[in-house]
């Protein structure tokens, strides 16, 4: 059992590591249970989310940038929250 456990963090801990270095497509894909299911969601669900804001922000990067849009809006679906500045 502390194997599965074992090998269960570290598929996730090596999904997080990717997204960290910007590979905004990898997701935790083992066969995982229980409390480690739910991490699982959690960190698909920001890879999802981190990757629709990516596309999002280069998206309006090109409209400003090369065709002069102003006043573009992003479309993030199932998106929440806000942009925090500190």
């Amino acid at each position: 059992m502390a194997s599965n456990l074992a090998d269960q963090v570290w598929t996730g801990s090596e999904a997080t590591k990717a997204v960290a270095l910007g590979d905004l497509i990898r997701m935790v894909g083992a066969d995982i249970q229980r409390e480690m299911l739910d991490l699982k969601l959690t960190v698909n669900s920001v890879v999802r989310q981190l990757s629709t804001l990516a596309h999002e922000v280069s998206r309006l990067s090109l409209e400003v940038g090369t065709e002069s849009i102003l006043g573009g809006q992003a479309f993030a679906p199932n998106v929440q929250g806000e942009w925090k500045v500190r």
